[in-house]
């Protein structure tokens, strides 16, 4: 594989804080096209998250109390958050959080999994023209809690080996 330069792909979604869960579209059809005489498809080698607020500062959670935060990215859209096994699911991530303090803070303790392009050898290939960002953040929040991800991407011609990658990730 020849060696590429690459780009990013930024997105934010507001994933609330009423335990409700909600998606964006990220446009990738322009580095995504399987019907010309060229064909591309995308790989995603890097994918890095923040949770914050409007403002990009630590979301608050009232006094003592726990909460939990859930943002993945899929290839088909989504009205929940889906299991690692959902054949769409490229990336995720998941946290129990909790602000032991007795006044609103952000909170200092906290679970964390995640599921990430760079947890795998060679990244994560897609073909799709369209990604959906999704996440929820739950009632304890005071405000809104956004998900943002920076994708660091590359393209590359579509072959059969990235075409049975492709056809083997959807199985």
């Amino acid at each position: 594989m020849a060696k590429m330069n690459s780009f990013f792909i930024r997105a934010s979604v507001n994933a609330g804080d009423s335990d409700t869960f909600d998606q964006t579209e990220i446009d990738i059809g322009s580095y995504t096209d399987l019907g010309s005489s060229s064909p591309e498809v995308l790989r995603i080698h890097n994918i890095q998250f923040a949770a914050t607020d409007s403002a990009g500062f630590l979301p608050t959670m009232t006094g003592d109390t726990a909460g939990s935060l859930v943002w993945q990215l899929c290839t088909q859209s989504q009205t929940a958050p889906v299991l690692l096994t959902d054949r769409s699911l490229i990336s995720a991530g998941r946290a129990a959080l909790r602000n032991p303090d007795s006044s609103t803070h952000p909170p200092s303790q906290a679970w964390e999994s995640q599921l990430l392009p760079q947890d795998f050898s060679q990244g994560y290939v897609v073909a799709v023209p369209t990604l959906y960002l999704g996440g929820q953040g739950d009632q304890n929040f005071t405000e809104d809690v956004y998900i943002s991800v920076i994708l660091e991407c590359t393209t590359e011609k579509a072959t059969k080996a990235n075409a049975v990658a492709l056809a083997v990730s959807q199985m």
